[in-house]
């Protein structure tokens, strides 16, 4: 669908879009904001998923597509949210009533989209790789900004790949595609000016490194265990070394397909069959602090690995943390007050809890006071200043 043949309403919705990104402060630069005005969105989103909660809570997704209802496939193309677009690798699909299913790709809210590509600091003849494609609607950006020869992009799935490139040559752009591991990056076009990464990995790969230009600019959403998100800008010294802070945790993408992850419902069956074994005991760690992104970043960091689940047992909502090695802990409050209870090989709740403790006397710090030092083999996290190591994020 080229822009010519787009439907009668679409520059109404376009610049509806465009005023909304420009007024939260997403999108300021003359120069990204003509090529969102030149990109259409509604071209990379021919069909898509509105979520839903269903009658039991558990989310559900009802296909969207222009054949469907037009008018509202247009309207949602426009507004600024994510919208899912695979579940289960392609596995999920429907024909019209709503499924159930783990978003496995998406195309990403706009107003995160623009504000990375902001953030990328850009200028005229930089090459840029983009890891991970979704949709390609910032791989078409990045088009439009830059001339297509100066943008390669690797995305994991093959199907999507190809989607890709058809939706992109549909617009005229022939950037660089490539279908395979993003974290591998994309060597027959390093050097890069600048790695922008649009899923989220669990750190910064070594490949990305090892493929910037000196001085060049990686910027990329981390995730870990708990899925607390840290984005990071780094600016790379050497093909041995990087470094940069963290900037906040607002700006998500889909986790890396293939980061090892345990299965949680087997632990969390298990840590349930012990939670009436268990005497709870008093707890000075509230409930509300376990949703503060920078607190779940700060535990996740001192407890790599472990999980986290919200859940309802017999009427009292609790948090819980488990461990791939057995152990488990809850944290829930009732009109008796605030209890936590713990079990397996070890006292992963003492471990939270001095992880709270060391986050409160360090100021509760938000994301923007961590920083990250890559090298080909480590991640290092550290808080204020590089001397202050506090963790290294897991491959």
């Amino acid at each position: 669908m080229t822009t010519s043949e787009a439907p009668e309403q679409y520059p109404a919705l376009l610049g509806k879009l465009v005023s909304e990104l420009v007024a939260d402060g997403s999108l300021y630069s003359h120069a990204w904001r003509a090529a969102v005005e030149a990109v259409p969105r509604h071209a990379f989103l021919p069909e898509f998923f509105r979520d839903a909660p269903g009658s039991d809570g558990i989310t559900e997704y009802t296909p969207v597509s222009q054949g469907r209802d037009p008018d509202e496939w247009l309207r949602l193309c426009y507004e600024n949210k994510t919208w899912v677009t695979q579940l289960d690798n392609g596995a999920t699909t429907s024909a019209g009533a709503p499924v159930r299913g783990i978003p496995t790709s998406s195309s990403t809210l706009p107003g995160s989209v623009v504000r990375m590509l902001e953030d990328l600091d850009v200028a005229e003849g930089m090459s840029v790789l983009q890891a991970g494609g979704g949709s390609d609607y910032s791989t078409a950006l990045l088009c439009e900004r830059l001339g297509d020869k100066h943008v390669a992009r690797v995305e994991y799935d093959p199907g999507l790949s190809d989607l890709g490139r058809d939706r992109l040559a549909s617009l005229g752009y022939a950037p660089r595609l490539v279908a395979g591991d993003a974290a591998a990056g994309c060597l027959k076009g390093a050097p890069y000016d600048r790695i922008i990464s649009t899923y989220s990995p669990t750190h910064i790969p070594a490949a990305w490194l090892e493929q910037s230009a000196p001085g060049g600019v990686i910027l990329a959403s981390l995730v870990g265990s708990l899925g607390a998100y840290g984005y990071v800008r780094v600016r790379v010294e050497s093909p041995e070394a990087a470094r940069g802070r963290f900037i906040d945790s607002t700006v998500s993408f889909m986790p890396d397909r293939d980061a090892e992850k345990p299965e949680i419902g087997p632990l969390i069956r298990s840590a349930i069959e012990r939670r009436n074994e268990v005497d709870g005991v008093p707890s000075a760690v509230a409930p509300a602090m376990l949703a503060v992104p920078s607190l779940m970043w700060a535990l996740q960091l001192r407890l790599p690995g472990t999980l986290t689940v919200g859940l309802n047992l017999n009427g009292t909502p609790g948090r819980w943390f488990l461990h791939p090695d057995g152990a488990w802990a809850t944290l829930e409050a009732d009109d008796k007050g605030v209890r936590a209870y713990r079990g397996g090989p070890r006292d992963l709740w003492s471990e939270i809890e001095a992880a709270v403790s060391q986050w409160l006397r360090d100021g509760c710090p938000e994301l923007s006071r961590y920083g990250l030092t890559v090298t080909p083999g480590e991640n290092t996290v550290w808080l204020d200043s590089p001397s202050r190591q506090v963790g290294a994020l897991s491959e």
